[in-house]
């Protein structure tokens, strides 16, 4: 057999400290799996698999890559015509416009569930496109959990049994798969909430997107096959085809066939191709980096932490992989830049509202001297200041320019802006230094000049009435991480910039669009809101989640004994301000508690360990239960 290069790592954050097994860098000579690694979910690294799939597909003459998704997947429409135009390419390399997540119960708690499997195609027959289909590239989740289907729907397979029968078996990938076939596995990694509390794992129910559990070895051994020469699952013209991209401008993220990234500079100047994906789920990240023509795969699993740092660490063991090859990869860093005290004229027109995926911003520029952006993205606006350069961008400084002492900040970041198809946006280079690992250098679309939106006062003064309003999770199975992750959302509603709120773009008196048509504007979201039985209910139309006012929690009355559970419909308390009392919890099987401090954070969940059932409730904090029909939960 051929010997390669194999680098893995794992990497447990537990009690606050992080535990790492050795690194496997050896020559391979056979791929006997005797190993204690653990499984871990590989969150996005999970789209390689589903991308893989497809091409052995294709391969076969099963699927035409660039034959409309609507071959494979009949049932498939959307509310916007544009969907017929959507190809299966263009579902690999995120370019298809649908808005990304329809997220509902994707991710459970020591849980399956094959319902978002099964309902993706009804909820996304009423769903918009934020863009014409392959006129840029964003991030989309339900892109591959269509390719799960296509795989599905051509095999007659289950997506688990395909990748069990064609990707993991040829490569003795023992100790890989899905929720479906490795469910509560003996050597899953433990997670953990603020370092050091056990908290049950979290499983990806869109298995295609992001569902896939392995370990270190496993991952770096599948990221081999991506070698040149090795045609094990996959044949030099598929490989190619996935590592290249289309994408030529530099601020538009160039995915390849599944792959986040299939070009980096500095790589590229020492004659070296590196391709790159990267993963998340709530506790468990991953990171897979692989040079090809040096036969180089390196793969960093953690529970805790997160994919960029995996990333930082993998490419930090290939820069010494390459290193022992005899390749020096040099990462230069970012030099102070040449400032000017003027901004030139051109760009005072330039002066006015944009959108990001954060917000709302204004860009200024005070007596023409600098550059200022106000960030209207939570409670309190967030103003910084940038310098001209002769570089004919603008850079971040830290403290105040009019003081004379601000300085070029350390995590430097350049920003100029361009049109694209009519429109302004606003660009930029930004460099992080990413807890004493390394540098992370990204370059992206940050902004989008905010189309003016004509709206009466009247229409204005319904939403200003909501600004600050809190709005809490309701609609999700009691297993769904969103109790713990996103229990609340609030309105955040500047009313000097009128017809938006937050990101969104104001429609009538009870309906948001999302404003955003921007290169890498993932995970959009449309908003109604409607009223059922007297309370307000926020509808994430194109998520599949629903939020329940404020207004509609009552107090948790002392003498309540028991909660009656209804499916899919959390039942929300306030607590009292009157003191502290701990109360005891009787729960049937299929059923969760969480409790929140005033500030909506978690501090108690009934699926955190050792934790038992005794509750203590804090003051001005809330109670949610959660359950099936027919359950019930007593209090003592």
């Amino acid at each position: 057999m051929k010997k390669y290069r194999i680098i893995s790592l794992f990497a447990a954050v537990m009690v606050a400290s992080i535990t790492a097994l050795p690194a496997i860098a050896a020559e391979q000579t056979d791929n006997t799996n005797e190993t204690n690694e653990k499984v871990i979910c590989i969150g996005s690294v999970s789209k390689m698999f589903a991308a893989t799939a497809v091409m052995q597909l294709a391969e076969q003459g099963k699927v035409d890559i660039d034959a409309p998704v609507t071959d494979y997947l009949p049932d498939f429409n959307m509310a916007d015509s544009r969907y017929k135009d959507i190809t299966v390419r263009m579902l690999m390399n995120h370019t298809s416009g649908i808005m990304g997540t329809t997220a509902g119960d994707f991710m459970l708690l020591d849980d399956r569930d094959a319902q978002p499997h099964d309902t993706l195609l009804k909820e996304l027959n009423s769903q918009r496109l934020k863009a014409n289909p392959g006129d840029f590239g964003a991030y989309c989740n339900d892109g591959f959990t269509l390719l799960e289907l296509i795989v599905e729907n051509v095999t007659d397979m289950t997506f688990t049994e395909y990748v069990e029968a064609n990707i993991c078996k040829p490569l003795d990938m023992q100790q890989t798969g899905s929720a479906w076939n490795m469910f509560r596995a003996d050597n899953m990694v433990e997670t953990f909430i603020g370092g050091n509390v056990r908290f049950a794992l979290d499983y990806c129910m869109d298995i295609g997107s992001g569902g896939i559990f392995s370990t270190a070895e496993e991952l770096t051994r599948f990221g081999s096959t991506f070698f040149k020469g090795d045609n094990t699952l996959l044949s030099e013209k598929s490989k190619k085809e996935m590592a290249s991209t289309a994408v030529t401008d530099k601020y538009e993220e160039g995915f390849g066939l599944g792959w986040d990234s299939v070009n980096y500079a500095d790589y590229e100047k020492a004659g070296v191709q590196v391709v790159s994906k990267g993963g998340d789920v709530i506790g468990q990240h991953a990171s897979l980096v692989i040079a090809p023509d040096e036969e180089i795969s390196v793969s960093v699993l953690s529970s805790g932490g997160s994919s960029t740092g995996n990333q930082i660490m993998a490419m930090k063991l290939m820069d010494i992989a390459l290193a022992e090859k005899g390749i020096t990869i040099e990462h230069p860093e970012p030099q102070p830049m040449e400032t000017l005290d003027s901004v030139p004229e051109k760009y005072l027109s330039y002066a006015d509202t944009y959108v990001t995926s954060m917000g709302m911003c204004v860009v200024s520029f005070p007596d023409q001297k600098y550059m200022e952006i106000t960030a209207f993205n939570g409670d309190k606006p967030e103003t910084k200041q940038y310098l001209y350069t002769t570089e004919d961008n603008f850079v971040l400084m830290d403290g105040s320019i009019e003081s004379g002492r601000a300085v070029q900040s350390k995590n430097q970041s350049l920003l100029h802006f361009t049109k694209r198809n009519g429109i302004d946006y606003i660009c930029s280079d930004d460099s992080y230094e990413f807890g004493g690992s390394g540098n992370m250098q990204i370059s992206s679309y940050t902004a989008q000049r905010a189309e003016k939106v004509n709206i009466s006062d009247d229409l204005q003064a319904a939403w200003d009435a909501r600004n600050g309003k809190k709005y809490y999770f309701y609609s999700g199975k009691y297993s769904n991480v969103y109790y713990s992750e996103l229990p609340s959302i609030k309105f955040n509603i500047n009313s000097e910039i009128r017809g938006y709120v937050d990101s969104y773009k104001i429609i009538d008196n009870n309906h948001l669009e999302a404003a955003l048509v921007m290169p890498g504007g993932r995970d959009l979201q449309d908003i109604e809101i409607r009223m059922e039985n007297g309370t307000e209910i926020l509808d994430i139309t194109n998520c599949a989640i629903e939020f329940i006012s404020e207004d509609a929690i009552e107090m948790l009355p002392d003498d309540l004994t028991e909660i009656q559970l209804h499916t899919k419909q959390a039942a929300w308390f306030r607590i009292k301000d009157t003191g502290s009392r701990t109360i005891s919890l009787d729960m049937p099987e299929n059923s969760a508690v969480y409790v929140y401090d005033a500030y909506d954070r978690m501090i108690y969940s009934s699926y955190m360990s050792e934790y038992g059932n005794a509750v203590t409730l804090p003051e001005n904090g809330k109670i949610v239960f959660i359950g099936e029909d027919g359950g019930t939960i007593k209090i003592n």
